[in-house]
Formats: C-alpha cells, sequence, structure tokens
C-alpha cells in the first residue's frame, strides 16, 4: 500500500502509552498506517506519494484545546482591543472607543475586550460617564480580560433594560453615590450580553477568523466552551458545511445570553452527549458557578486576602445545581461546569457525587471547567468520581502575581495544579480559556513547565510538569475528556492524521524556551491546513 503523504526525519513524538519516539509516519487518506523507522517507512512510498523532510523538526500530535470559546475569540478580533499591550490608562481607552465611534453608525453597538483595571493608570473599571463622554450617540459594552465583568455606556445600559432600582443580585452591579456605575458582574453582565447579541452572519465572520489563528497556533480540535446560545450552535454548523471551521469541534451546550434555559432545551428533547462525527461531536452540558479567578470573584471557603468581607460569587444554590447535574447525568450527558475557587469546585463535585450515587453509570468522565482552587479533599473526590479536571496553566503568567495578592501564597500555591493531578492518577487535560488570555498551547505547556508569573514569580516549584506530561494535558488527555483518545491525541497507526510540526526538537528544547518553539505546519486529516 502505498501512502499520500509520509513525514520522515523526525523526531515523531507519538504520546503514546510508553511516550514512544519513532522516526517517519506515513498516512493514507486521513488515517495513520504507519509510525516507525526512516527505512522502514519506504515501503510505502509510491509515484503520487508526497514525501515531507523533516530534516530534525519534529512532529507531534495535533493539539486539542480543551476550553476555548471560538465565537467570542473571533469576534474579539473585530472589536476594540483593550488588553495591556494596546492601552495602558483608561484614557487611551476613551480615545480608542471615540475613533471607533467615527467609524461605526450612530446606534449601533461597539464593543471592546480584554482590558484589566489592574493594569490601568487609575487602577479602576471604566464606567459610564467615561464612556458617555466618547459615543454618547452608540452603545459600548467593554468586556474585562476574564470575561465575567463588562462596562457600559447610559446607551447601552438604556437597551439592556437596566434600571436604579436592579433587576439582579446587587453584588453583580456597582454603584457610584447611589447611581448605575455602568461596570456590571457575573448574571448582570451576563444580561448585557445578552442586550449585545451578535448576529448569525457576524459570528461566522469571527469563527472564519479564530480557524485562521488558532490552525496557525497547531490546534486542530477544540472543546467550544459556550458564548452566544441557539445562534452560535447554528453558526457553528453553517461554518463546518462551507468549510470554513476546519477544526474538530466538541461544543460544549452553555450559553452567556440564554444561561439555563439553553440548557434546559437539551435535556428536554432526548439527545445527549457524543452526537456526531469526528468533525462535529456533542459535548457535555455546562454550569456556570461561580466567577473569575482574576476580577476577582471566584467563590472561596474562606474569605479573600485582600477583603475579610469578600468570598466571591456564588451564580447558583446548590439544590439548583444538584437538580441539572442529575438531569443531565441520568439523561446519558457529559457533565461540567465553571467553578474556580474552591467552595465553587465544593457545589459541583457535590452534585456529581450525589447523582453518581442516586444514579450509578460507568464512564462518566464528568469534567470540571477550570477547576482552579483545590484542596487534599477535593482531590481525593475528584479522584475517586473520576472526573476530568480542565486545567488553565497559562493563567499563572496573565494573572498570577494577582492571585498572591488577592487570595494569599497558600491558596495561590494550590492553584490551576498539574502535578497533583498526575501524581494522583487524575486525567486533567490543558486549556487556554481563550479569549481570557493567549490561545498558544505552547505557551500553556511552559506555564505548566515552569509556574512563572509576568512578574518573575514561580508559583508552587512543587506543581511543574515534566515536559512530555505538560504536551500530554494538551494533547492525548483532551482527546480523553471529549472521549476520543480511540481516534486522536496520539500518533499511533489507525488514528486520524492531526499532526503538528514545530521548527525544533520539543523534548531537547530547554524548560525555559519552550514558548520560542513555533508551528511550522499544521495537518488535519492529512491535509496540510497551514504552513508558515
Amino acid at each position: 500500500m502505498s501512502a499520500d503523504i509520509i513525514f520522515k526525519g523526525g523526531p515523531v513524538i507519538t504520546v503514546d502509552k510508553n511516550n514512544t519516539t519513532a522516526q517517519a509516519v506515513a498516512v493514507k487518506g486521513n488515517k495513520i498506517v504507519y509510525v516507525g523507522s526512516n527505512e522502514g517507512v519506504d515501503a510505502f512510498i509510491g509515484d503520487n506519494t508526497k514525501i515531507v523532510d523533516l530534516t530534525g523538526k519534529c512532529l507531534i500530535p495535533g493539539f486539542v484545546e480543551s476550553h476555548i470559546h471560538t465565537a467570542v475569540m473571533g469576534a474579539n478580533a473585530m472589536a476594540i482591543d483593550c488588553r495591556p499591550s494596546a492601552v495602558s490608562s483608561i484614557d487611551d481607552i476613551k480615545e480608542a472607543v471615540f475613533e471607533r465611534a467615527k467609524i461605526t453608525p450612530k446606534g449601533e453597538w461597539i464593543r471592546g475586550w480584554g482590558y484589566n483595571d489592574q493594569y490601568l493608570k487609575e487602577q479602576r473599571n471604566p464606567n459610564k460617564w467615561d464612556l458617555d463622554e466618547v459615543a454618547p450617540d452608540h452603545p459600548v459594552m467593554l468586556t474585562r480580560v476574564c470575561s465575567h465583568i463588562s462596562a457600559h455606556n447610559s446607551r447601552s445600559i438604556e437597551i439592556a433594560g437596566i434600571t436604579n432600582a436592579g433587576a439582579y443580585n446587587p453584588e453583580t452591579y456597582t454603584r457610584i453615590n447611589g447611581e448605575i456605575s455602568g461596570v456590571m458582574k457575573e448574571e448582570a453582565h451576563m444580561a448585557m450580553c445578552k442586550a449585545s447579541l451578535l448576529t448569525e452572519a457576524e459570528i461566522i465572520e469571527g469563527l472564519k477568523a479564530a480557524n485562521d489563528m488558532l490552525l496557525k497556533e497547531g490546534i486542530t480540535s477544540i472543546h467550544d466552551s459556550g458564548g452566544y446560545g441557539s445562534v452560535q450552535m447554528k453558526a457553528f454548523q453553517k461554518a463546518i458545511e462551507d468549510n470554513l471551521l476546519k477544526l474538530r469541534l466538541y461544543p460544549m451546550i452553555f450559553s452567556f445570553v440564554e444561561n439555563l434555559e439553553f440548557v434546559d432545551s437539551y435535556l428536554k428533547v432526548g439527545i445527549r452527549s457524543g452526537m456526531g462525527d469526528d468533525r462535529f461531536k456533542l459535548g457535555p452540558i455546562k454550569l456556570m458557578i461561580d466567577g473569575s479567578s482574576s476580577g476577582p470573584t471566584a467563590a472561596t471557603l474562606e474569605p479573600y486576602a485582600i477583603d475579610p468581607n469578600n468570598s466571591g460569587i456564588l451564580s447558583h444554590s446548590q439544590e439548583l445545581v444538584d437538580d441539572y447535574v442529575m438531569r443531565g447525568h441520568c439523561g446519558d450527558w457529559q457533565v461540567t461546569s465553571h467553578a474556580v475557587g474552591d467552595k465553587g469546585v465544593t457545589v459541583i463535585v457535590n452534585a456529581l457525587e450525589k447523582a453518581m450515587t442516586e444514579c450509578p453509570k460507568e464512564g462518566t468522565r464528568h469534567r470540571i471547567e477550570h477547576c482552579g482552587m483545590i484542596n487534599d479533599e477535593l482531590l481525593d473526590r475528584i479522584k475517586r468520581l473520576n472526573i476530568v479536571p480542565i486545567c488553565n496553566p497559562i493563567f499563572l503568567y496573565e494573572f498570577g502575581d494577582g492571585y498572591i495578592k488577592n487570595y494569599g501564597k497558600e491558596r495561590a500555591y494550590k492553584m490551576f495544579t498539574a502535578k497533583s493531578f498526575l501524581d494522583k492518577g487524575i486525567i486533567a487535560a490543558g486549556a487556554s480559556d481563550c479569549p481570557i488570555t493567549f490561545s498558544n498551547p505552547l505557551m500553556g505547556i511552559h506555564l505548566a513547565v515552569n509556574r512563572v508569573t509576568q512578574g518573575g514569580q514561580v508559583i508552587n516549584p512543587d506543581e511543574r510538569l515534566e515536559p512530555i506530561d505538560a504536551l500530554r494535558m494538551f494533547t492525548w488527555n483532551g482527546a480523553y475528556a471529549s472521549f476520543t483518545e480511540d481516534i486522536k491525541g496520539s500518533i499511533e497507526v489507525g488514528k486520524l492524521a492531526d499532526f503538528v510540526v514545530l521548527d525544533g526538537d520539543f523534548l531537547q528544547t530547554p524548560p525555559d524556551k519552550i514558548w520560542d518553539l513555533n508551528v511550522d505546519m499544521t495537518i488535519i486529516d492529512g491535509k496540510v491546513e497551514y504552513e508558515r
């Protein structure tokens, strides 16, 4: 049998159960037919075989991004960039909004994303008075880097129908001198997302932009963690049909704009996780239990180090979470939840334990998205229940200095652990949560190995992973989290031909230089979808 494409001249890091390193791989159609030596692969060379000489470059499995907001990421590419790399003050943000207002028809939305008040000169969130000054004729929504907090002008607040009387938990929006300031958190922020919903055409445009960016980073599969609800699911289908979204998709059933109503709609129709094919397969139902690690609004068992009266925000009661988890679990859904603080993690672990006790099932692989702060008791329970944590080691770089300040060193040292999961025999998958931070998996791997903050602090060196274990988090473990480790996640005969070519030897790269590696080529189904 002759192959369609051959990669040789390795190394080939297979990430199989033995972490085998090979020299060559042969592909027929969209499947791997040979993994072995440079000499052995020659038997698969035919008249029409394309041969890629790696010339010492490294072939690894395609990266599996286990938690990303794809449509939001794409939409942000079309919005004002308010990240610390682009702005340093509220005045900078106001100038950017003013310039965008000049070219935006009156009455249409102006959106921005990525601001971080902790890096702004004023050390605060923008408010409605700031934004009214520069864009009085447009609704303005600026989303904080955590995507749990946003800043709005008066037009935006008016469209959402939020008044001083307040229809939401008073913790979720701030006031200045008794008046709503335009800074919305959690529940109120979600209401603002619904008011500023993108169209299907805008979402498809965003998905195309996200697809192109992610291919350049070697990502071949994504677990989409939700965003725009029903319209987004329709846009996904259209983008895949039109081949605008080439990545393999495992979407969670979650919506910032429809929230629990969206989950309910899926629970009621009798379908379940796993429906679909290797391009588009339904993922878990997802709940939102607490806030963000950097806000900070994560729900913690003990008060924050910076505020003895603040322990974060729980979005739902234990009883409500129990109900949804039970219905999902008994309906053969994989179940997951956004849970960051140790109190939030406790709520979802309690609910999963109750459901699995009252309705025993094998092989559920329920998940916890982020699972950001744990203790020894939670670690034992997660292992016993075979829960798959979805970790974000990259958060340590951008937000780690704030973790130490906000939560205290002891709790910060227990945040976004990786080695503790590995030592306990827990399979944890790696993810970026982009656009909360950078989507590049090599940065995520680098941070799992080094755990260093922007300020140069190392957050618990005992939690650092070996490079091969960090690579596994972003490949095989991600496939395991979506029940697809039998067809992808490692380079083995019979699996899908999803690969990444790096410009250096991953295993020979110094641990503190991993994020300096570049993706030279991304292959999906044996086809080169990106080449640098």
